[in-house]
C-alpha cells in the first residue's frame, strides 16, 4: 500500500491565505506610492519645464541687453572722438586768435611808426597817409577777423559743452543698462537656485515612512510643550489677578475713593448679578448676609455719586430686566432714589445662571440716550448666553465654558457695544463680590481696564 505524503503541519491553508492577503496590502502600497511618485514626478517636470522656459526667455533678454551696451559703447566712443576733435578745433582757433592779435599789436605799433615820420616829414604827407589807410583797413580787417575767432571760439565751446552733456547722459544709460544686465542675472541665478530647490523638494517628498513616524513623534512633543505652556499660562494669570488686587488695594490707600474706584458718572447704569451665586459663598454654602450686602452696597456706590443726575438699574441671572419701567432714566433724587434702589433689589430673589451678556445688552441700549458710566456688582464669571457652538456646549467643562463666554463679552464690547464714539467709551467699574478666585479677578480686571474702567475686589461681606 502506497501512503500519500503527508503536508507539512507548519503550513496550513489559512497561513496560506494570509500570507497572500499580506502580499496583496504590499502591492496595493507599492502602486500607490508609484502612482504618487509619478505624479508628482509629473509636476515637477512641468515645473523644470517652465524654468527652463523662463530661463530662455532671460538668455534672450541678455543677449539684446548686451547688444544695447554695445551701441551705447560705440556711439559713446564716437562722442569722446568727436569731443578730441571739437577740442583740437578749438586749440587751432584760439592759437589764430592770439596770433592775429599778436599782428594787430604789430600794426598799431607800425601804424605809431608812420605817424611819427608823417609828423617828422612833410614831404612824405602823401605817402604815409597811403599808407596809414592801408594800416588803418588791415587793423580793422584784422579787428574783425579778431571778433569772428573769439564767436566761433564761444559757439565751440557751447559744443562742446552740449557733447559733454550728451556723453554723461548715454554714460548714465550705459550704467543703467548695466545694472538692469546685473539684475537679470541675478534673477536667472534665482531662477536657477528655484529649480534646484524644486529638485531638492522632489527628492524630499520620496522620504520613507519611517520619517513620517519621526514626524508624528516630533508633533507629540510639541503637543506636550503647548500643554505645559497652557499650564504656565494659567498660573500667569493666577499671579496678574494677585497683581491687580495688590495694585487696587494700593488705589485705595492713596485715593480717598469708594472702594478704590474714582465716582464719576451723570447718566449710569447699575448692572447688579441676581444668579443663584450671589446668596452663596464659597463652595455653595448660603450665605444669608451677602445679598443683603452687595444692596448696601449699590446704595452706597449711588451715594458716592457727586455727578449722578439719572439712573437705571439692570439686573441679570439666566435673563436680564429693567428694575424701573421699560429703559426710561430714573431722576436721581438723593437719598430717596438710594432707598428706592435698595427697597426694589431686597424684593429680588437670586437665582439661576449667570447671563452677563443678556444683561451688558441691555444696558447698552441706553447708551444712545447718554449713558455714560456702568457699574457692574457680580461675583462669578459668565455661565450662560451667546458664544458657544452646540458642540462646545455639550463638551466644554465649567472653566473652559466661563473662559470662552468671557471673551465672546469683551469682543462684543470692543468690537459693537463700546466701540469709541468720537474719542469717548463708556466707562466700565466692576466690584466683584467675595473675591476668592483669581480666574474671576482677572476676568472683572481686564473687562473694567477695556473699557477705560477700574475693578475692585470685596473679599469680604
Amino acid at each position: 500500500m502506497r501512503l500519500r505524503p503527508k503536508p507539512p503541519s507548519l503550513v496550513s491553508m489559512w497561513m496560506l491565505d494570509v500570507f497572500c492577503c499580506a502580499l496583496g496590502c504590499v502591492t496595493l502600497l507599492w502602486l500607490l506610492n508609484t502612482r504618487e511618485a509619478g505624479d508628482q514626478a509629473k509636476r515637477a517636470g512641468s515645473a523644470l519645464e517652465l524654468l527652463q522656459k523662463t530661463e530662455t526667455e532671460l538668455n534672450a533678454r541678455k543677449a539684446e541687453l548686451l547688444a544695447t551696451k554695445a551701441e551705447f559703447d560705440r556711439t559713446r566712443r564716437k562722442l569722446n572722438a568727436d569731443v578730441e576733435d571739437l577740442q583740437g578745433k578749438l586749440l587751432a582757433t584760439t592759437s589764430e586768435r592770439d596770433e592775429t592779435a599778436k599782428k594787430l599789436a604789430l600794426t598799431q605799433g607800425d601804424l605809431a611808426e608812420a605817424q611819427t615820420k608823417l609828423v617828422a616829414s612833410a614831404n612824405r604827407n602823401q605817402e604815409l597817409d597811403d599808407l596809414l589807410m592801408r594800416k588803418q583797413k588791415e587793423a580793422k580787417d584784422l579787428s574783425t577777423r579778431l571778433t569772428s575767432a573769439t564767436m566761433s571760439a564761444d559757439e565751440l565751446a557751447k559744443l562742446l559743452r552740449q557733447r559733454e552733456r550728451e556723453r554723461d547722459d548715454l554714460a548714465t544709460k550705459a550704467k543703467a543698462a548695466e545694472d538692469q544686465l546685473n539684475d537679470t542675472d541675478a534673477r536667472l541665478r534665482a531662477v536657477a537656485k528655484e529649480a534646484q530647490d524644486a529638485t531638492a523638494n522632489l527628492a524630499v517628498m520620496r522620504k520613507t515612512g519611517d520619517e513620517l513616524a519621526a514626524a508624528r513623534s516630533t508633533i507629540k512633543d510639541l503637543q506636550k510643550k503647548v500643554d505645559d505652556s497652557n499650564v504656565t499660562l494659567i498660573d500667569l494669570q493666577g499671579q496678574k489677578a494677585k497683581l491687580a488686587d495688590k495694585y487696587d488695594r494700593l488705589r485705595v490707600e492713596s485715593e480717598s475713593r469708594f472702594a478704590g474706584i474714582a465716582m464719576t458718572g451723570r447718566r449710569v447704569v447699575l448692572l447688579v448679578d441676581a444668579s443663584g451665586s450671589m446668596k452663596d459663598v464659597a463652595n455653595g454654602q448660603p450665605d444669608a448676609n451677602k445679598w443683603p450686602t452687595v444692596v448696601e452696597t449699590v446704595s452706597k456706590v449711588m451715594r458716592s455719586l457727586p455727578d449722578l443726575e439719572k439712573f437705571q438699574v439692570v439686573t441679570f441671572s439666566r435673563t436680564a430686566g429693567y428694575l424701573f419701567g421699560s429703559g426710561e432714566w430714573q431722576p436721581y433724587q438723593g437719598e430717596s432714589s438710594a432707598r428706592q434702589v435698595a427697597d426694589a433689589l431686597r424684593r429680588v430673589e437670586p437665582a439661576g445662571d449667570t447671563n452677563l451678556y443678556d444683561g451688558l445688552d441691555m444696558a447698552f441700549r441706553l447708551r444712545r440716550d447718554g449713558m455714560d458710566t456702568v457699574y457692574l456688582f457680580s461675583d462669578g464669571l459668565p455661565t450662560s448666553g451667546p458664544g458657544l457652538t452646540s458642540e462646545q456646549e455639550r463638551t466644554l467643562k465649567d472653566g473652559e465654558r466661563s473662559d470662552r463666554l468671557g471673551r465672546h463679552i469683551r469682543l462684543t464690547l470692543n468690537a459693537a457695544w463700546n466701540r469709541p464714539v468720537g474719542t469717548q467709551k463708556v466707562r466700565i467699574n466692576a466690584i466683584g463680590f467675595f473675591y476668592e478666585s483669581p480666574e474671576l479677578g482677572s476676568f472683572l480686571w481686564t473687562l473694567s481696564r477695556e473699557n477705560d474702567g477700574s475693578f475692585v475686589g470685596m473679599s469680604r461681606p
